[in-house]
């Protein structure tokens, strides 16, 4: 079955073009917003060759499809885009209306998660990427082949760097576009913050004054909060000045009236409450990694790959992503990838112990293409929900692979995806040596459970429908 003849299936059993209200995706995930998701046949689209799996949560439908899924977005889009009159262009709008056709409301916390996802997702990749060229450049630095004092190392760490220093820009484009304002207009108001007159001013502390009004100021590089809430502030601003300018006064005075009213509000009100309430929600962050580094760790290499399952990372990792920028290094973003090597050992045992060759032939193409971009989800999906001992060696191989990330303090220095790909990120780490001994682990416990409890007879109630 060709990508095209797999797009045009999902567009209708998501209930056709007319029922999808916006399409984005993610590294696996085909995400889509519907009008009316009781209209989508699941069981058909689970039927499909190319699809790994269908779920919903953060009041979407996601359609699960691994690497390929650039290709199948833009088989899709370009399906939607082409299609006759309003209806391939009310398809392809990436407006997102908080109620479906039925009138049923999105509760506030799935509201959150395809806020926080919609506005992340785009920068994933290269977040990824920006990790590997850190690392490597790091690892380079390390062992004398790369002065970090060289040009060479400096236009190289300017494009590893840029990412995370300059977030506020892009950030504030996709919030813009999610929110239904102008992205160009946001990506202005993100920018202006980084102009060197403001940086040069806004050293976080600092008392400055607008208009002769006293406020604190802060920094607002790798921020990642005020920058969405004022961008939130902006997409309302925008909507009054359309309803009371005329449309012939718009085209200059909206953006006009826009940076002039919200550059300075979002350095003396947005700035400084978003920067609260990031310090807050980092504080209880930093109190939970504190209280016990053990547990800690043992929790998110147990649990987090079924966060990532379950599509709300979302909410975890602008925490460590901040945490990250802060302080330099970063834990639960190295034991939370212990799931993924656990996942990576379950896939290698059944690869040895499965009599069936269609098995075999799906453990051996996801373990593939975990090891060597972190991809879980042929895993998950094509292998692991297939037995539900699977679950218990997989947890289990986390468990241990987080608890020794715990007990030997093992951190990352970069972000990256777990696999081969994003081994110089790990490698750069001070602690690389203890990491690479809890992921060995973590592989071993995974893979020699899963040929035990293949071994065993454990049977698993069925709930009584």
């Amino acid at each position: 079955m060709s990508n095209k003849e797999t797009a045009t299936s999902i567009i209708k059993l998501v209930g056709g073009s007319q029922n999808i209200s916006s399409l984005v995706h993610c590294a696996t995930r085909l995400r889509f917003e519907l009008h009316d998701s009781s209209k989508a046949d699941r069981e058909a689209l689970k039927a499909l060759p190319k699809v790994l799996g269908v779920m919903d949560a953060q009041g979407q439908t996601m359609v699960i499809i691994g690497p390929t899924v650039n290709e199948m977005h833009a088989e899709i889009m370009q399906q939607l885009e082409s299609g006759a009159g309003a209806e391939g262009a009310a398809a392809a709008s990436s407006a997102s209306p908080a109620t479906n056709a039925k009138g049923s409301k999105k509760s506030w916390f799935d509201k959150l998660l395809a806020t926080i996802s919609a506005i992340f997702t785009p920068y994933i990749p290269i977040l990824a990427t920006s990790g590997i060229i850190k690392g490597l450049i790091d690892i380079l630095a390390q062992s004398g082949v790369l002065p970090a004092t060289s040009n060479t190392y400096l236009i190289l760490a300017g494009a590893g760097n840029a990412l995370i220093y300059f977030f506020p820009i892009l950030l504030a484009f996709t919030a813009a576009q999610k929110f239904g304002a102008n992205p160009y207009i946001g990506a202005a108001i993100g920018a202006a913050l980084m102009e060197p007159n403001i940086t040069g001013i806004t050293t976080t502390g600092n008392v400055i004054d607008f208009l002769g009004i006293r406020f604190t100021a802060m920094n607002f590089s790798s921020t990642v909060i005020p920058i969405i809430l004022a961008i939130w502030a902006y997409s309302h601003l925008d909507k009054l000045l359309k309803r009371f300018l005329p449309k012939m006064l718009q085209f200059v005075f909206v953006p006009l009236l826009s940076m002039l009213i919200m550059v300075p509000l979002t350095l003396m009100v947005f700035g400084p409450v978003g920067g609260l309430l990031a310090n807050l929600v980092a504080d209880g962050y930093e109190f939970f990694l504190n209280s016990n580094v053990i547990l800690f760790n043992a929790v998110f290499g147990a649990l987090f790959i079924y966060v990532i399952m379950l599509g709300i990372h979302w909410v975890v990792l602008p925490l460590q992503l901040s945490y990250l920028a802060e302080h330099g290094m970063e834990y639960s973003l190295g034991s939370g990838g212990m799931g993924n090597y656990a996942l990576l050992g379950v896939c290698l045992a059944v690869m040895v112990i499965s009599k069936s060759k269609e098995e075999r032939t799906i453990a051996s193409s996801s373990a593939f293409v975990n090891f060597l971009s972190g991809v879980t989800e042929p895993g998950l999906y094509g292998v692991v929900m297939k037995n539900k001992k699977y679950f218990i060696s997989l947890t289990l191989g986390g468990l241990v692979g987080g608890i020794v990330c715990g007990v030997t303090k093992s951190y990352i220095t970069n972000f990256a995806f777990t696999g081969l790909f994003g081994l110089p990120a790990f490698l750069s780490s001070p602690t690389a040596t203890t990491y690479f001994i809890a992921v060995g682990i973590t592989l071993a416990v995974s893979f020699f459970a899963t040929i035990l409890l293949s071994k065993q007879n454990i049977q698993f109630k069925k709930q009584k429908s």
